[in-house]
């Protein structure tokens, strides 16, 4: 295994994953996905490609095991992720991103000093600013909305969008949230095609909401925060 860097972070060997399936908040994504109720929701787009064009089928177990933590300095957050080998990290601009090819899925974070009395509508515009591909809150597309109880220190709202996309389904949770003098968004995105598209999404949106959104946690000394840039 080659050494980890510091955007990397260090990884942590879970002995037992988060509990994350029967929760409200899965229940509501995988029910939208499939059955195409509630608010603004989707049905899964009719795939008609070959097989061989398909991704294989996967069990509930080869996104859903695997937990450990991962402590991401850059950021800075403490981060628990399934599969948790699979993910590369690298940096994307102000944002450390984790990608796992395979399921093609990433997970993009970021933790910013902001005026004391930041609002998270104003933390999103701003991270926009910063990363114009975030996904695109688009109503029809909307699946579920709350707020999240993590980061501890944060006021954090949650929204859960799919789309469809040619042969497939693209799903997406943004996080954004606010706390004292900093904002704090988190994006997770994946997308699958073929036969079972709609059900692998509607997993892998439910396992990382519950068991890595609404588990991150956020060092709470201000001075781990990078300072931002000086104008010169």
């Amino acid at each position: 295994m080659p050494p980890l860097t510091l955007t990397m972070g260090k990884l942590r060997c879970s002995r037992s994953r988060p509990r994350v399936l029967g929760q409200k908040g899965a229940v509501a994504v995988a029910a939208a996905l499939t059955f195409g109720c509630g608010s603004g929701a989707l049905r899964p787009p009719r795939t008609t490609e070959s097989p061989a064009s398909s991704e294989p089928p996967a069990s509930s177990e080869s996104f859903d095991s695997d937990w450990a933590e991962r402590d991401l300095r850059r950021v800075p957050a403490i981060v628990t992720l399934p599969n948790a080998g699979a993910w590369h990290a690298s940096t994307s601009g102000t944002f450390t991103l984790l990608e796992q090819r395979a399921t093609r899925s990433t997970l993009a974070l970021r933790v910013t000093l902001a005026p004391r009395l930041v609002k998270p509508e104003q933390c999103e515009t701003e991270a926009r600013l910063a990363r114009p591909t975030l996904p695109v809150v688009d109503p029809s597309s909307v699946v579920e909305r709350r707020a999240l109880a993590a980061p501890a220190g944060f006021d954090v709202r949650l929204v859960v969008g799919v789309t469809p996309v040619p042969n497939g389904v693209r799903g997406y949770a943004l996080a954004t949230g606010a706390g004292t003098s900093r904002c704090y968004v988190a994006v997770f995105e994946t997308e699958s095609a073929g036969v079972g598209a709609a059900d692998r999404v509607a997993e892998r949106l439910a396992v990382v909401v519950a068991g890595t959104l609404e588990t991150l946690r956020v060092p709470s000394a201000e001075l781990l925060v990078p300072p931002p840039a000086r104008v010169k």
